[in-house]
């Protein structure tokens, strides 16, 4: 995971979550390998006092649950997670609505879900690279997976010595709904997890649960959606920060020029 991610990860933990520091949360991290030993979110996790579980489609390094399926995963049950992070994943994914599905199904009511990705850089395929994400992206997957949108933005300062990714990242989170509306939800999700087989019959679409249902929610609070997003905060943070080391750079630069003018030979 690059830099800048998990910077955003940690803006989101600070802003979102600081309540929660120490009280039972259950978090799942969606794409969790850590590659060429990348820095993980676990330890953060971890230090809070939650517990963490890795998902991946392979067996890797940080990965303690491995699904059969990148967009059913039947391992996991419905309303199970209080938190679910999904980070420099949905590039490579194909179809990333589908995932977001998934990552709705298994949030608890009030649950949520951080979701980053980029909006530039250079192809990167783990196996594939697919996407980019504008402003209006993520916080697309998540409303068309019933998420409520707390907040969302994209990277436009010039604020790490990496700058090539400019993460785009959204917060949303999964509503508590009246039986009957968390029951047609549940049957929507039933629909699009059936849209991705290819052997569909019949008795698939028959199936299809309609009945009303309820889970147990999590201990998180309804949250509004914010007009001022934490994470333009630490952008414009870390801009202020870098502006005076920037100029000093610069000076040094031409102090440096100009000795070395002063000092050549005739």
């Amino acid at each position: 995971m690059h830099q800048s991610a998990l910077d955003k990860f940690r803006v989101f933990l600070d802003v979102y979550l600081p309540a929660h520091v120490g009280r039972p949360l259950s978090v799942m991290d969606v794409g969790s390998c850590a590659i060429d030993g990348a820095d993980t979110h676990r330890p953060d996790v971890v230090r809070r006092g939650w517990s963490y579980l890795g998902m991946d489609i392979e067996p890797g390094p940080n990965v303690d649950l491995v699904v059969s399926d990148g967009y059913d995963w039947t391992e996991i049950a419905d309303d199970s997670q209080d938190v679910v992070l999904c980070s420099q994943v949905l590039e490579h994914t194909r179809h990333p609505w589908r995932l977001v599905q998934e990552i709705a199904r298994v949030l608890r009511p009030r649950g949520l879900v951080f979701l980053a990705a980029p909006s530039a850089g250079h192809v990167h395929r783990y196996p594939e690279d697919c996407f980019r994400y504008n402003p209006d992206g993520l916080p697309a997957l998540a409303e068309a997976a019933g998420l409520v949108v707390i907040d969302a933005s994209v990277q436009r300062r010039q604020v790490y010595r990496s700058n090539i990714w400019r993460d785009a990242v959204a917060v949303a989170q999964k509503p508590q709904l009246e039986p009957e509306q968390a029951g047609r939800n549940h049957a929507r999700a039933q629909l699009a997890r059936l849209s991705m087989r290819a052997d569909l019959v019949p008795g698939d679409l028959a199936a299809v649960d309609f009945a009303p249902r309820s889970a147990e929610p999590s201990q998180i609070a309804t949250l509004a959606p914010v007009r001022d997003s934490a994470f333009e905060r630490r952008d414009a943070e870390l801009a202020g920060q870098r502006d005076p080391l920037r100029r000093a750079l610069q000076v040094r630069s031409h102090l440096s020029a100009a000795l070395k003018a002063l000092t050549r030979p005739v």
